[in-house]
């Protein structure tokens, strides 16, 4: 029997400033693991590393890729992806990436495609546009053809550059109202379908693509109006209740042209997905990898998840608290799909509760491991995942 998968998030630059071959001692004898899940394309964040011995606090920058693109793979898109000051050489992240091989670890390439402040700031036409006109500096829209090219060039430059034995897509969709906000001020609340509403695009592009069988100009011009009369308004607690999952009001909201409109976002972002993995796939047996695909992804994100499951080879959840809860999620996926469970700090505040989890999750079927962030845990959490392997036989 194939021994599990038991991958780490993991930022180039913590391998970097620790040494790359130190580092992977740390990965694969300390914590007991056979894979790292290394970022070539990320967003901005504010890091706390505290076993990182360059930094303890890292400002991160606004939406980067970690590695000298090749501009013969850029050729059918103006946008250009900013490169990490991190970034010594060509060599610095395939370097990584031939090292993590070279030790015999699975090597997943962790890539974050819309959730990108650089783009979406320095190429304001292909952000998201709300019905109101707002453009929103952290957000690329799917519709858009230059994010469209954008997404399968990046693709295809990681997938030549790394040779991953993996791909973790991340962000290659639609993004809800608030995502991406930097230091938030929303002190009045705002009704959930409201701010759904909110969390639409309608640039020209996402206009366009709903333009069959709907006069889509008119949809948002309305869609304006209401939130124009309805956002000033303090929200009833009937309001703070209605979900806007309800498959009822969607059918029926604005004469059942909410509907209509979600149905065309649908087919916008999963045909990207869909075109993107065949891209990865064409470069042999690549596995895909997401978080698993919910029925909320269909409206907030405008991903289909009967369309993702037949593609995916693996999807994370989190990390269960019943084995019943895997049972649940195996119907619901193909025969043959990985599930790997996820772990995030909070599920290892302790050696017992690293090994608790680990067994339990192991205990309830789920077929791999991925740990949340290698820089992000201290020394002392990687060892405790490393007895918990061991302690549930992994």
């Amino acid at each position: 029997m194939p021994e599990p998968l038991k991958t780490i998030f993991t930022y180039p630059w913590d391998l970097d400033d620790e040494g790359i071959e130190r580092a992977l001692d740390v990965i694969q004898k300390d914590a007991g693991l056979n894979g790292v899940s290394l970022t070539p394309a990320y967003h901005i964040s504010t890091y706390f590393l505290p076993h990182n011995p360059r930094r303890k606090i890292y400002y991160g920058e606004d939406g980067m890729i970690l590695f000298q693109p090749d501009e013969s793979r850029w050729a059918k898109t103006k946008l250009r992806p900013r490169v990490s000051h991190l970034v010594q050489n060509r060599d610095w992240l395939p370097r990584m990436a031939e090292a993590i091989k070279k030790r015999g670890l699975h090597l997943t390439a962790w890539t974050v495609y819309f959730y990108n402040h650089h783009l979406a700031r320095t190429f304001p036409e292909v952000s998201k546009q709300d019905a109101l006109g707002n453009r929103y500096p952290s957000l690329i829209c799917p519709a858009n053809p230059e994010a469209r090219a954008y997404a399968l060039a990046l693709t295809d430059d990681i997938m030549r550059q790394l040779r991953p034995d993996s791909m973790y897509i991340e962000s290659l969709s639609y993004l809800h109202f608030g995502y991406g906000f930097m230091n938030p001020k929303i002190f009045s609340p705002i009704a959930p379908r409201h701010e759904f509403l909110l969390g639409l695009c309608f640039c020209e592009h996402c206009v366009k693509a709903a333009a069959r069988g709907l006069d889509a100009v008119k949809f948002r011009s309305d869609v304006a109006a209401y939130l124009e009369t309805e956002l000033p308004k303090i929200p009833s607690p009937a309001d703070l209740k209605l979900s806007p999952n309800s498959p009822d009001w969607q059918n029926a909201a604005f004469d059942s042209r909410l509907q209509h409109y979600l149905n065309a976002r649908m087919e916008t972002a999963t045909s990207l997905y869909e075109e993107t993995v065949r891209l990865i796939k064409s470069f042999g047996a690549v596995p895909i990898e997401t978080e698993f695909p919910s029925p909320g992804n269909r409206v907030r994100q405008g991903l289909v998840p009967e369309r993702l499951l037949k593609i995916l080879d693996r999807v994370t959840v989190g990390v269960p608290e019943r084995a019943e809860s895997v049972q649940a999620q195996r119907k619901n996926v193909p025969a043959g799909m990985k599930l790997l469970a996820n772990f995030q700090p909070l599920h290892l505040p302790s050696r017992e509760a690293a090994i608790k989890a680990v067994q339990g999750a192991r205990a309830a079927g789920v077929d791999g491991f991925s740990f949340y962030n290698y820089g992000l845990l201290r020394m002392e959490q990687l060892r405790w995942i490393g007895e918990a392997n061991r302690a549930a036989g992994n």
